[in-house]
């Protein structure tokens, strides 16, 4: 897959009615595509893919309401493999027809 360029980068931690969260939730070109991913720790990344940047807009704005926004470096501190993690996770997703 060709480097991803992170346009949004969300993360939620904490609990919620019990539930312990710790996941992410990114808004990320890749090559001249543009997509949605999330996953928890250590779990396999969903993907959605979007028209364009401005398709993931109001998306992102509805996100920031429900995750603390991160930059890239404090990400990687969290889930150092998470950029390997979605090239692999996109691309076996891409080939098995799983991207929504």
């Amino acid at each position: 897959m060709s480097d991803i360029e992170f346009l949004y980068i969300g993360w939620c931690k904490g609990k919620e009615d019990g539930v312990t969260h710790d996941k992410v939730w990114t808004a990320f070109k890749a090559g001249d595509k543009h997509y949605a991913g999330w996953g928890a720790r250590g779990k396999s990344i969903r993907f959605k893919e979007h028209i364009s940047r401005f398709a993931l807009r109001d998306l992102i704005e509805k996100k920031r309401k429900k995750y603390d926004e991160v930059d890239a470096f404090q990400l990687f501190a969290v889930f150092p493999y998470f950029k390997e993690d979605v090239s692999k996770f996109l691309t076996f997703a891409v080939l098995a027809n799983k991207v929504q």
